[in-house]
């Protein structure tokens, strides 16, 4: 049972309908204070008011104290010991989002994409909802018409790429492209080319060798986020010869109509929308529609996020509008979970940014700072820690963002030690851990609540109380910084328990006790940084 519904259950006054309550539970939001000792818990349900105690009083809130030590044991012990959940039938989740362009830089709105798109996969797996992560590789179009011909005029092969593959197709890019520039005719023949491929007149072989290596490289760097992906799929997958019955079925339905140049056009929003070129060669927009009707045929999901910038708000107004009139039931749980622009964000080899690149430069610039830093333990800034280091101010800069909000990126600030920040959350991780291990003294095996009588103490059970709502809100939200916010929130609380309580040369008894909130403490920063996809550390 989930440690919020164990919790209602015992504490609920008698005076209100308990069943009604915890049937509904998972609509509502319960929030705690605690003052002076006392415990006071409000649960709010949004929307339609609901009855929770008699016919004639209909309310939105409900207010109550509770007993305080039932409540400081039972949010101990169910963080302690986790009881199985309760739950009503998962969800299948499919979440689409990173998915770079070959040839291109993996540039800031993928980095967000992948951050932001690693936290939605992770909360709905906490959530025990049935997630696929979809890596979807942009391969495809006249621009990797030009690649070919790039590839083809530098007498590159598949050999030539192994040892960095994405590097090497992007020089090729910027080689192709720069000469596409001056030279009208590369640029036909790279068109003619790409037509030539998706009509099926010529072998992808050497292609697919060149996405295989380019993916074996990607896994590297996703590994060094501890992300993993479930699939790959291609926007090569969705070909002319895949699309046409697609294109066939939409003249039927009188949804896409052929114009003067024998371009196919549909009319969406109050405008025309180009879906087939007029060679028949396909667009962005026609292979998203045939991979979202070949992703509900696969996955029959109940969910279908897509995970990509404001930018694209329009085309995927476009994707979903089109795909309705096909098959409503495909579009009803597709979501474009929209982010705003990052900024500002360089390297030492330049703005073209790649993301190798991004987690390189984050691990040596906090080499250098944690080297000067006093509070580093000697020999504990190995070369994975400085990068696990690294890593985790990158995203939680990122994260503490409201997802839809521009921002510029600062290094001086992802990489800050002071106020609100990554290092003081591993920092506070490495403490917590520190303290289980050289206290000497056992974790109790149950809770003695009325050991704790300290007032910060209070103060950080009541945010422990906390979590699972907000995890709860940040997935209904998809909204990182709900959690990054209550982490930074809770490590003050924690921070300043470490100052005024003591668990060594105290007693027996009441330092395991103490020692069981810390450990709580730890349990759940663990939880929280592995959901925003930081790896914690045990020491730095």
């Amino acid at each position: 049972m989930k440690p919020k519904i164990m919790l209602m259950d015992k504490i609920l006054p008698h005076n209100v309908d308990k069943k009604y309550i915890l049937r509904n539970l998972r609509n509502v939001t319960i929030s705690y204070k605690h003052a002076e000792g006392n415990y006071a818990v409000n649960i709010n349900k949004s929307g339609s008011n609901f009855d929770a105690s008699t016919q004639n009083q209909s309310i939105n809130d409900l207010s109550f104290h509770v007993e305080k030590n039932t409540f400081i044991k039972t949010i101990l012990e169910n963080i302690k010991t986790p009881r199985p959940r309760q739950l009503v039938k998962p969800k299948k989740i499919v979440i689409d989002f990173s998915s770079p362009n070959i040839a291109k830089p993996f540039h800031a709105g993928h980095l967000r994409s992948t951050i932001i798109g690693n936290f939605i996969a992770n909360v709905n797996t906490y959530f025990d909802n049935n997630v696929t992560r979809l890596n979807y590789l942009g391969d495809w179009g006249t621009q990797f018409g030009l690649l070919q011909y790039g590839l083809k005029s530098k007498n590159i092969n598949v050999k030539d790429l192994q040892n960095d593959p994405i590097r090497i197709l992007y020089d090729v890019y910027v080689y192709a492209n720069k000469l596409a520039s001056n030279d009208n005719n590369i640029q036909e023949e790279a068109r003619k080319y790409f037509s030539e491929i998706e009509q099926g007149r010529m072998s992808l072989e050497n292609w697919k060798n060149i996405r295989e290596v380019t993916v074996q490289e990607l896994e590297k760097v996703y590994q060094r986020l501890g992300i993993q992906f479930d699939t790959y799929h291609w926007e090569s997958d969705y070909n002319g010869g895949v699309i046409k019955p697609i294109m066939d079925l939409l003249e039927k339905k009188n949804i896409i109509k052929i114009d003067e140049s024998g371009k196919k056009i549909a009319y969406v929003n109050n405008r025309n929308i180009t879906v087939l070129k007029s060679d028949n060669s396909t667009l962005y927009i026609s292979r998203d529609i045939a991979a979202l009707l070949d992703r509900y045929k696969k996955y029959n999901f109940d969910k279908m996020l897509y995970v990509v910038d404001n930018a694209q708000t329009d085309h995927f107004a476009a994707v979903f509008d089109i795909v309705k009139q096909i098959d409503q039931k495909c579009t009803d749980g597709c979501e474009h979970i929209k982010f705003g622009r990052l900024k500002g964000m360089s390297t030492r080899t330049g703005n073209v940014v790649f993301l190798n690149d991004i987690l390189d430069e984050a691990k040596r610039k906090m080499h250098d700072k944690q080297t000067l830093s006093k509070n580093t333990r000697t020999g504990a800034m190995n070369d994975e820690t400085c990068d696990i280091l690294g890593t985790s101010a990158v995203l939680i800069n990122d994260l503490k963002q409201k997802r839809l909000k521009d921002y510029t990126f600062s290094w001086d600030k992802a990489l800050q030690t002071e106020g609100d920040s990554a290092i003081k959350l591993q920092y506070l991780h490495c403490r917590l851990w520190s303290l289980e291990q050289n206290c000497g003294v056992s974790l109790p095996d149950t809770c003695e609540a009325e050991c704790l009588s300290e007032e910060v103490i209070g103060d950080v059970i009541a945010e422990l109380a906390k979590f699972d709502s907000i995890l709860q809100k940040s997935l209904e939200e998809y909204e990182a910084c709900i959690v990054v916010n209550y982490l930074f929130r809770l490590a003050r609380h924690v921070n300043r328990m470490f100052n005024e309580v003591r668990v060594k040369d105290v007693n027996s008894d009441l330092a395991a006790q103490r020692l069981l909130v810390f450990y709580c403490s730890r349990l759940v920063l663990k939880t929280a940084l592995t959901i925003l996809g930081i790896r914690p550390l045990k020491e730095m």
